[in-house]
């Protein structure tokens, strides 16, 4: 390359064509399980802490299947929907 010339570089992670469907339940289990902490909010019809739900919904999220950060995402979207 000579001095002063411009160059671009892409850097990218995709997923593959077979990956899609999986990609899709994922998508739509995190958002039944959002619905089912939000619903669960609503039910309560009063204001919860980060650590509160943390104790109700952690150990639920995780038997669903759910990653330790994707459960944070779940009840903190919830709390911040609310």
């Amino acid at each position: 390359m000579r001095v002063g010339e411009l160059f671009e570089a892409l850097k990218m992670r995709a997923l593959p064509e077979s990956g899609y469907g999986q990609l899709l339940d994922f998508l739509k289990l995190f958002r039944d399980a959002a619905q089912l902490v939000l619903n669960e909010l609503w039910n309560r019809g009063k204001f919860l802490s980060r650590s509160s739900l943390h104790r109700l919904f952690y150990g639920e999220l995780r038997k669903l299947g759910f990653r330790a950060h994707h459960a944070k995402q779940i009840y903190s979207y919830a709390l911040a929907t609310v």
